[in-house]
């Protein structure tokens, strides 16, 4: 009689494990169905995506954020023309440009090499574009740090170029 019970007893924990198992499944594919990307997040949420930007800055009444070397953006379209504010504060922006690359859903849209500190509006036509939301990915080809090129600085970070508030037209 007792080893009988041993046995329901190890019986009832195999199939308690295997519950557990099937549970851990039926989780895991649901959350894998209805993952939430980046793209999502911001379309359901309204959350600010923010990779690539550093913490934001106020400059002249413009409120921006730094760049690394990439970031992206993911903003709901409002109209035909984004327009984008840019600026840099390198000191020795004349003699070594930054050379900015800004595409829009994966398709490149602005290519140049940025040689002045002055802010500069960029715009850019996403008329051909039917999606609600845009994906703009800014690069640079080379950031640089205040620490090596301002004297007394403490600031480390590897900045690309500084982003406005993004408009529309």
């Amino acid at each position: 009689m007792k080893k009988n019970r041993k046995i329901s007893k190890y019986n009832l924990l195999i199939i308690a494990i295997i519950i557990f198992l099937v549970f851990l499944l039926i989780v895991n594919i649901y959350v894998s169905i209805n993952y939430l990307t980046v793209e999502k997040k911001v379309k359901r949420f309204g959350l600010e995506n923010l990779y690539g930007f550093y913490e934001t800055g106020q400059e002249d009444n413009i409120t921006y954020s730094w760049t690394g070397k990439e970031a992206v953006k993911i903003v709901e379209r409002k109209g035909e023309i984004v327009c984008i504010p840019v600026g840099n504060d390198r000191p020795d922006i004349k003699e070594a440009g930054v050379d900015l690359k800004i595409t829009v859903n994966n398709k490149i849209k602005y290519s140049d090499i940025i040689n002045s500190n002055e802010w500069q509006v960029i715009s850019i036509n996403v008329g051909e574009m039917k999606d609600d939301y845009i994906r703009i990915k800014f690069s640079v080809g080379d950031t640089w740090k205040p620490v090596d090129l301002i004297e007394g600085s403490t600031d480390s970070r590897a900045l690309g170029v500084k982003v406005g508030r993004i408009y529309w037209e």
